[in-house]
């Protein structure tokens, strides 16, 4: 199993969740099965539009089955959906998010959390 965690920063045990997973700093990628880390710095963070489904894209793109965020807006979201990942809302320490997850302690989102914006010009 890969989840997908916006982190503020690249490793798991120094980072906290990002408040939303448009514009978090990076997308920690924890690979169960490994035991491997992937920390992928978000350079799309800054654009100006369509970040949502980018976002989304790129997360499908690295075979994960979940993601771990505290927010998610609907563009993202039905991307997630598309694919068949589960997104699930935390808030806090990466290590301890880990660990609730593991214990099926994490609520399921079953929507965006946050509206969706109109783009930046």
């Amino acid at each position: 199993m890969k989840i997908c965690i916006s982190s503020t920063g690249n490793t798991i045990e120094y980072s906290n969740i990002d408040t939303t997973i448009h514009r978090c700093a990076f997308f920690l990628i924890v690979d169960k099965e490994t035991n491997s880390l992937k920390a992928i710095f978000n350079t799309i963070r800054e654009n100006p539009s369509e970040i949502g489904a980018m976002v989304g894209q790129i997360v499908a793109n690295e075979g994960i089955d979940a993601v771990i965020t505290e927010n998610i807006g609907p563009r993202a979201f039905e991307i997630f959906k598309r694919y068949g990942i589960k997104v699930y809302q935390a808030k806090g320490k990466i290590t301890d998010a880990i660990k609730q997850f593991e214990q099926g302690k994490l609520k399921e989102i079953s929507k965006a959390t946050v509206p969706r914006f109109p783009d930046k010009k």
